[in-house]
């Protein structure tokens, strides 16, 4: 994980990063910062990289400067055969050496990168940027318009003098610096309506043309169906939900979905566990890189919920023995209108965690599960919210934003955590139809089955394209600002791509009650693999299971603090 920035200005001023922004990016790359400034003719460009050593023996310093580049990269790449010896970042700059900084043959190289990342590259000879975020969106990159030009960067800080939103999520930007009134786009898909619309707003706000051009088109983005034949409405409903479930996961069809979904998923989660650096947060500060650190290496933020126990579960296979996992649990102060009768801190989320960590004891009891309770007064709320979160909420301004972003803030901050990764379980609701909506879109349908199909599926649709607009890349700006990189198993491509070739109602069946059906296909994987209390729970909304926000607050208006 790094914080990366680029900024182009024009003759005429000078460039100045200020403190604020300078500590902000430190914080999301506190082991290792560089900077340049090169002349273009028509002006400046200033780069500047901070680093989260995570992958590699060593660590990268950014910018990357080759004879033909300059090279911004923040992120991981998975499914390559990329010795484990170096960083994503060096091997990514030599694959671009071998690009020659010929337009096609970046275009071929993006087309086979699978993980979350985004990147900055100037083509120094013919005085190009080109800038881009995986099609997914899970990293964070914000473009804004400044007096003198414009800048991209991983997390911004709030100042008048500028308009910033988060760059869509499409394709490969491209701009030739002798003409910032027009820009070309790669897209990595074929733009729908949403993107579109996306594309007009980017165009509105930096004041530049995007041209779109042949899309890149990454062979996992491609749509599919598979022969599966079964329906989970074809199901009647049995009270025990144990026969229930036995039954569904008895279907062959079911079974071989299951052994699908835990082959992609164990590969996911395999893959974000064990590429990381061999030490944790207070080792490597030592900055004894021989030291034999058996401290906690991984988070998990933690509600007690499926998706995240699912996660832990899996993890466990893949984190040495001798070293524990911690499970970060956060609970708020109650405000007024809540249920104050509960212990102070005794929230949904927190009671449900307990109970959620005794079944992973009972399933893995070789295993050091650490489960750090964070605890926060409504003092604390405010005073960081101010002072520094809302600068990572930046430029998003909701009352939801504000409390999913304060939740994963202070779950990341625990000063009792030595970790240096977090696994969240952002994606499991779009993707499975874990959502309250979208069993209210199966009710409220007059139509037939197929309607109610319809509108579920469509539900989901729109969910899912907005998905790095709504939540990832905030998420990644509030925890990589205490040091950790967050890595979304979930949202893999080869993961998302067999779960979106599923029909809906292989997925979820709102004929069963809730805390049954929605997201049934996901509550049968958590079953199989041992769970039990936790795969009946209901879905509970972290701003709600935490306590940080009240129900009576509508989660689209603007928040008042930010």
């Amino acid at each position: 994980m790094c914080g990366i920035l680029c900024s182009v200005v024009d003759n005429d001023h000078s460039f100045n990063i200020s403190t604020a922004q300078k500590g902000i990016l430190k914080n999301r790359g506190p082991d290792v910062q560089d900077e340049m400034v090169i002349d273009y003719g028509f002006g400046k460009i200033f780069f500047a990289g901070c680093v989260l050593w995570q992958q590699g023996e060593s660590v990268q310093k950014q910018p990357v400067v080759e004879d033909d580049f300059i090279f911004l990269f923040n992120g991981d790449i998975y499914n390559t055969s990329k010795p484990e010896s170096i960083s994503d970042t060096t091997w990514l700059a030599e694959r671009l050496a071998e690009c020659r900084c010929e337009e096609q043959n970046i275009l071929k190289m993006l087309k086979r990168l699978e993980g979350p990342h985004c990147l900055v590259i100037y083509d120094k000879r013919d005085q190009i940027l080109y800038f881009s975020r995986d099609a997914l969106g899970r990293n964070s990159l914000i473009i804004e318009r400044i007096p003198n030009g414009f800048q991209l960067l991983s997390t911004s800080h709030f100042e008048n003098e500028k308009i910033s939103l988060e760059l869509p999520p499409l394709g490969l930007y491209r701009i030739k610096l002798n003409d910032l009134t027009s820009c070309v786009l790669h897209p990595w898909q074929h733009l729908n309506n949403y993107a579109t619309q996306l594309v007009r707003n980017l165009d509105l706000a930096i004041g530049w043309k995007t041209t779109v051009e042949s899309p890149i088109l990454p062979d996992w983005i491609l749509n599919c169906k598979l022969q599966f034949s079964y329906n989970f409405y074809h199901f009647p409903y049995v009270k025990n939900n144990e026969d229930l479930y036995k039954n569904l996961i008895a279907q062959s069809e079911i079974k071989e979905t299951l052994s699908i979904i835990h082959t992609l998923l164990s590969d996911s989660i395999k893959n974000r566990v064990k590429n990381t650096a061999p030490l944790c947060r207070l080792c490597l500060q030592q900055l004894n890189i021989s030291l034999a650190c058996r401290h906690a290496k991984l988070c998990i933020l933690f509600s007690g919920g499926i998706d995240c126990t699912i996660l832990a579960l899996l993890a466990n296979q893949y984190v040495p023995v001798n070293e524990p996992i911690e499970l970060i649990n956060v609970a708020f102060e109650s405000v007024k209108g809540q249920n104050i009768s509960e212990k102070l801190w005794d929230v949904p989320d927190r009671i449900t965690s307990l109970v959620s960590v005794n079944e992973l004891k009972q399933l893995c009891p070789e295993r050091r599960w650490n489960l750090l309770e964070v605890n926060v007064t409504r003092f604390e709320l405010q005073q960081h919210l101010t002072s520094r979160i809302k600068h990572l909420i930046y430029p998003l301004d909701t009352v939801l934003d504000e409390s999913l972003g304060c939740a994963f803030w202070f779950a990341s901050h625990c000063f009792q955590s030595t970790a240096r990764v977090a696994l969240i379980g952002s994606g499991a609701d779009e993707l499975f139809g874990g959502y309250t909506r979208y069993r209210n879109s199966f009710k409220r349908c007059l139509g037939n089955d197929l309607d109610h199909q319809l509108a579920v599926q469509n539900e989901l649709e729109v969910d899912w394209q907005r998905i790095s607009a709504r939540n990832l890349a905030r998420d990644d700006r509030v925890i990589a600002d205490n040091g950790k990189t967050a890595r979304s198993p979930f949202i893999e491509e080869n993961f998302v791509k067999f779960i979106r070739s599923l029909e809906v109602y292989q997925k979820c069946c709102f004929g069963f009650p809730e805390g049954v059906g929605d997201k049934l296909l996901l509550r049968l994987y958590g079953y199989q693999i041992g769970l039990r209390d936790v795969v009946y729970l209901r879905k509970r909304a972290i701003q709600f299971g935490s306590r940080i926000a009240n129900k009576k607050q509508n989660a689209t208006h603007q928040s008042d603090y930010l």
